[in-house]
């Protein structure tokens, strides 16, 4: 499968069973701070910094560009994770990811 999840907030079920999925599962901050590669951001609250996350970040990226940043990297799914079980998480994910 060979796709990164990078999930925001210690969420061990819905880790271990992305894991067993094939899926490589990171911190979404991490991910932010050392520019990794991602397939997908699952944030689990409306997080306004959080929409400036993207897969090749770059340090001096803010809010206040005027770029439409959904646009400069169309590849990473950000999906919004709230009030969702872990099965249902893994069926929209697996979904958006065959949209996307």
């Amino acid at each position: 499968m060979d796709k990164t999840i990078a999930l925001q907030g210690n969420n061990q079920e819905l880790t271990l069973l992305l894991q067993q999925q094939g899926y490589t599962v990171i911190d979404m901050y991490q991910a932010h701070l050392q520019k990794e590669f991602v397939d997908a951001y699952l944030y689990t609250t409306y997080h306004p910094a959080a929409l400036t996350y993207h897969s090749v970040a770059d340090s001096e990226d803010s809010m206040l560009d005027f770029e439409d940043q959904s646009t400069l990297y169309p590849a990473t799914l950000m999906l919004n994770i709230t009030n969702l079980t872990p099965k249902q998480i893994l069926l929209t994910l697996e979904r958006q990811l065959q949209v996307h």
